[in-house]
This record gives C-alpha cells, sequence and structure tokens, in this order.
C-alpha cells in the first residue's frame, strides 16, 4: 500500500510540473529589451542597460516602464500600447 502511494505522489509530482512549462508564452520573434533613461524633456528608449549609478525608480509624469521587451523599436516618450506601465524608469 505504501508504494502504491508513492507512487501517486510521484506521478502527481511529475504531473504538475509538466503543466508549469504548457502555458508559458511563446518567445516574441526578434525581441530586443528596452531601458527607460531620464532625459531633460522625458525620456528616451536605449538597448543598453543604464549605468553610471543610475537606477530604476519612480517616474509619475508619464506611463513609462523601467524594462520592456519588444520586437518593434518604441518612440521617445512613449509607451507602447502592448506594454505595461510601471510608473519607473531609469534616473
Amino acid at each position: 500500500m505504501k508504494k502504491l502511494k508513492m507512487g501517486f505522489m510521484a506521478l502527481a509530482a511529475m504531473s504538475s510540473i509538466g503543466s508549469a512549462f504548457a502555458f508559458s508564452p511563446a518567445a516574441k520573434r526578434n525581441a530586443i529589451t528596452y531601458y527607460a533613461e531620464k532625459t531633460p524633456t522625458g525620456f528616451n528608449w536605449v538597448t543598453t542597460q543604464p549605468g553610471r549609478g543610475l537606477s530604476c525608480n519612480t517616474y509619475t509624469a508619464a506611463p513609462v516602464a523601467c524594462t520592456i521587451v519588444t520586437s518593434t523599436p518604441p518612440t521617445n516618450n512613449e509607451l507602447p500600447a502592448d506594454q505595461t506601465s510601471t510608473g519607473h524608469l531609469y534616473r
């Protein structure tokens, strides 16, 4: 009886692991990571993570996110429609 119980527990563990990967979103084709970096007039999207002591901080002047992944180059000072604002950028 103990072996049967252990078998069911192993089956349950394996099936939950398999289902975790079954619903993973597909990777975006040709996707690039962009970082929002503060400028005097708003923010610019850059492809290299901002350095020089900058960190992801609150920004309330416009919808923005510190990091986005998209296959379409974004326009400076605008968050793409398919992205979610976190209210943060690098500054």
